[in-house]
């Protein structure tokens, strides 16, 4: 068979062939063994477009999603589809084909598919298959590997081997023409932490990694980095020293008391509970205490469902996308706010068995108002043996406020004057004086900031020639009217309050 430019095209060896029929025949296999894994293919749909919810996918599908997505990442490095070599189409049409049962080595024989790699039909198949998306993910996982993300969502024992599988199969792809180009060592590497650290969707929750070369030293950083909170730095920093001192006994061999990690978190909105209980899952972690150190973050919502036996399900997958990690409910106390033929204490009960069963593979922090938080722990004396460990945290005073609005605009790339600066604390001397338990904190100061830039953008908009230094600076104009705004914020986090109750 001759190239373009003339050239005779090497044969693809029966030795090459016989080994991509090894790798897409072990994988097949693995779908196969999938299709009987409840877990597995329960946990499809909550990783599909909405529309999709009605198609019942196989794990070959979602396999071939993936295969397709490793083959067009290497072919957007090519010019055109003609610059694909021979090898790499091969891989996408043999797996496309023993995905429907079909070994093609067999069919055919070594001889036969040289030949039938050169053809137009060749050709014309692996458009098609490119340009099918064979699995519909939903919307934030576009760009995701979905087959590892459900084998691990699933805590399924065949992540780790089909990561590595589609690790290979891009290795195969980026090697078909015997040179691996710079461009493709950074694809390369990009595909292999998707596939080996695949981000996870969850139903009515948020799930936060452990970032990429995390220590404890910057998690500690990043924690004395906070504004105002000092109690809850020292509580963590004193916790912290205890839990290094524990395992240091534990590897001399003495004796250690069997504290519990669990915790409650006490507080108004917007005050860093969730971002502190994000720390704790990375200081866990580096002190060896949890696995992964993630944060699995959901609130009643997540948990409980409208009809009998659903929410036992819903509960449970939450729960077991939290091992390894810290499991931060909000609002928890809503659990047990239904009565006595809400669903609920139904959720609440299978937080405690999981987390008896589990003990030691997760850590649950429940998280909201006092005196409610109060009340929920001691409605069951469950709650109350497994939660001895209490962060209060308050209101942030009226400098930590400006701080987190300064915060804000510089991270915006925005500075305020002297002036702007005065009537903007004038706001919120006022505000914090009115405050009531739902006051958003750091919320508030957000909202505050988007509202003032907004008010800036209409004031420069028609500014002609516009400079640098217009577009960065907020001045006492761009500042909302005081007793207007005060009353705003307060009555609006005051609304928000009711809602939540």
């Amino acid at each position: 068979m001759k190239r373009e430019d003339g050239r005779v095209a090497a044969p693809i060896s029966a030795e090459y062939i016989k080994m991509i029929a090894k790798e897409s025949k072990k994988a097949y296999d693995t779908c196969l063994i999938l299709e009987r894994e409840k877990d597995f293919i329960a946990a499809i749909p909550s990783m599909t477009e909405p529309q999709a919810g009605n198609i019942e996918y196989k794990p070959q599908h979602v396999l071939l999603h993936d295969i397709v997505g490793v083959f067009n990442r290497f072919a957007a490095l090519r010019p055109n589809q003609e610059a694909i070599p021979k090898k790499a189409k091969l891989i996408l049409i043999y797996l496309y084909e023993q995905m429907q049962g079909k070994d093609l080595g067999e069919l055919y024989g070594s001889a036969r598919i040289n030949e039938m790699i050169h053809s137009e039909r060749f050709e014309n198949n692996i458009t098609l298959i490119r340009e099918t998306s064979f699995f519909s993910p939903a919307k934030e996982m576009k760009d995701e590997f979905i087959l590892p993300a459900l084998l691990l969502k699933s805590r399924s024992t065949y992540f780790q081997s089909m990561a590595s599988f589609l690790t290979r199969v891009a290795a195969l792809i980026a090697k078909a023409d015997n040179k691996i180009s710079n461009k493709d060592s950074e694809l390369l590497k990009g595909i292999s932490e998707k596939a080996n650290s695949p981000k996870i969707l969850i139903d009515k929750a948020s799930y936060k990694e452990v970032p990429e070369n995390d220590s404890l030293e910057i998690v500690l950083a990043e924690l004395h980095e906070l504004i105002g909170m000092q109690d809850i730095k020292k509580n963590v920093e004193d916790l912290t020293n205890f839990l290094k001192v524990r395992k240091m006994r534990e590897e001399k061999g003495l004796k250690t008391t069997n504290n519990s990690l669990h915790a409650v978190f006490m507080g108004p909105p917007g005050t860093g509970k969730t971002t502190v209980a994000r720390m704790l899952g990375r200081i866990y972690k580096h002190l060896g205490y949890l696995e992964k150190g993630h944060l699995v973050e959901t609130d009643r919502a997540g948990m409980v469902a409208g009809y009998v036996g659903q929410t036992a399900l819903k509960a449970d997958e939450i729960i077991k996308s939290a091992t390894g990690g810290v499991l931060f409910i909000d609002e928890a106390y809503s659990l047990t706010s239904g009565g006595l033929n809400d669903f609920g204490n139904e959720a609440i009960e299978i937080l405690l068995k999981r987390m008896e069963d589990h003990r030691g593979e997760m850590v649950v922090v429940v998280a909201g108002y006092p005196d409610e938080m109060e009340i929920f722990i001691q409605s069951n004396p469950g709650l109350q043996s497994r939660f001895n460990r209490y962060f209060e945290f308050d209101h942030f005073d009226v400098d930590s406020l400006l701080e987190i609005f300064k915060l804000n605009a510089k991270k915006a790339d925005f500075i305020l004057t002297e002036d702007a600066e005065a009537k903007l604390m004038e706001i919120l001397e006022r505000v914090h004086e009115k405050r009531h338990r739902g006051f958003g904190n750091a919320r508030a100061m957000r909202n505050l900031f988007e509202k003032i830039i907004e008010r800036q953008a209409n004031r420069i908009v028609s500014i002609v020639p516009i400079t640098e230094e217009t577009l960065k600076k907020l001045t006492e104009e761009d500042i909302p009217e005081i007793l207007k705004t005060v009353k705003e914020m307060v009555v609006f986090d005051d609304e928000e309050d009711k809602e939540a109750e």
